[in-house]
């Protein structure tokens, strides 16, 4: 069922139709163009529902890349003090790769971890975490990275000392 509807047009519009109000469905063409200003309404307010899902996503990515990267780091203070000396001068010398992992970078580190029983306190982690360890290397690369920037600081701390000669 149609609804009625008045509009008001300009006064020069309404000549301008007068020669041709016989020739064209008003109605129709009001509609027509009423349509598709709703519709581009429509698609400005899913456009902008879609760019606060992508920003809500992007900001909950963030935190947990955040999330991933200090579980790292608090597993490599933890698990620092088990390292030898010359695990560490050997992450020192290798700080500067951290920024660039790779895959065979991120295998030789989770062995590394491995060897050291870190796993188990990996398993220990949020579930949703170590699922996205199992389902994504970049999830991985982060961990260690947050693991080494974690042993470094150690080392950081006590390098010095460690080197002095008294």
């Amino acid at each position: 069922m149609s609804k009625r509807m008045t509009i008001a047009v300009p006064e020069a519009l309404h000549e301008r139709l007068q020669p041709f109000k016989n020739q064209l469905n008003i109605s129709a063409l009001c509609q027509e163009a009423l349509d598709m200003a709703i519709r581009q309404e429509e698609i400005k307010q899913q456009a902008a529902t879609d760019e606060c899902l992508i920003a809500r996503l992007q900001a909950e990515k963030q935190i947990l890349i955040n999330h991933i990267h200090q579980e790292g780091y608090e597993l490599g203070l933890r698990s620092a003090s088990h390292l030898s000396y010359k695990d560490f001068r050997h992450f020192e010398r290798v700080r500067p790769l951290a920024a660039n992992f790779d895959e065979d970078v991120l295998d030789y580190l989770w062995t590394f971890l491995d060897t050291k029983g870190s796993p188990e306190a990996i398993r220990s982690l949020d579930p949703d975490m170590t699922h996205l360890f199992a389902v994504s290397d970049q999830s991985r690369i982060l961990f260690c990275q947050g693991w080494l920037d974690g042993v470094l600081h150690v080392w950081d701390l006590i390098k010095d000392q460690v080197e002095s000669d008294s």
